[in-house]
């Protein structure tokens, strides 16, 4: 089989979108939804990586642009203190409470007194917390705050399937990436066969060597050739370089 750079091509292949196109689409409707159901002016899911630290935030509700701009003040605040304690947190007065006082103290939520948080469960331990605010003071009821745990499980197989969308775009554009260089050097392989009057395998040669000479990739030749750029003549059985 050919060697493509020195046993495989290695092309670049373009990073995946880093804006999480999938997670916006698939959590932030179970967030919406969340507002209404359990009638809060705001939800917001922060993730962390696997060192816990802050990965992202998603919101929803009136208060969901406030919520993601916290995003920061969260993970600092009652995210951390439930990631920690694994136990969810609440209070009903949140500049009065004294625990979290840089997210008391954000003007975009100045108007919210109740906020709860609960951790959310992944494969492999804690993957982040929901919380839920509201503007009133008023208490969070036990079965409200297990009801609000038990979504973040939902939320929880939401982000799973959000991760395996990703990763599946991720390998879709590897491999369309792969595939247009590896046309490029089928096509300059064809041109360098009629034109230099060269079997597969020298055409191929041609370009790998030529690739070296010039410490660039193969499909990076392969496209000038393409392009109707002729190769330099090999000037020594390695293509141009030097004898070693």
């Amino acid at each position: 089989m050919e060697d493509y750079e020195n046993g495989l091509e290695q092309a670049a292949a373009p990073s995946p979108p880093s804006g999480g196109e999938a997670l916006e689409s698939i959590v932030r409707p179970a967030l919406v939804a969340a507002t209404r159901l359990f009638l809060v002016a705001g939800v917001a899911l922060v993730l962390v990586d696997e060192t816990g630290e802050l990965r992202g935030a998603v919101a929803a509700g009136d208060l969901a642009q406030a919520l993601e701009d916290a995003a920061p003040q969260l993970w600092s605040g009652p995210s951390l203190e439930v990631l920690a304690g694994g136990e969810p947190v609440r209070t009903a007065d949140l500049r009065g409470d004294g625990r979290w006082p840089a997210l008391a103290r954000l003007p975009a939520l100045a108007g919210v007194n109740s906020l709860v948080c609960v951790p959310m469960e992944g494969p492999a331990g804690p993957s982040g917390t929901l919380t839920a605010v509201r503007r009133p003071g008023r208490p969070w009821p036990a079965q409200e705050v297990e009801s609000l745990h038990a979504y973040a499980g939902v939320v929880a197989s939401l982000v799973r399937t959000a991760a395996d969308a990703e990763r599946d775009a991720q390998i879709i554009t590897q491999l369309e990436h792969a595939l247009h260089h590896r046309v490029v050097i089928e096509q300059a392989k064809g041109i360098l066969m009629e034109r230099e009057q060269l079997d597969p395998a020298g055409a191929f040669d041609r370009l790998r060597k030529a690739a070296r000479a010039r410490r660039r990739r193969v499909s990076e030749v392969a496209a000038e050739v393409v392009a109707g750029d002729p190769l330099p003549p090999p000037t020594n059985g390695n293509g141009g370089l030097p004898p070693s």
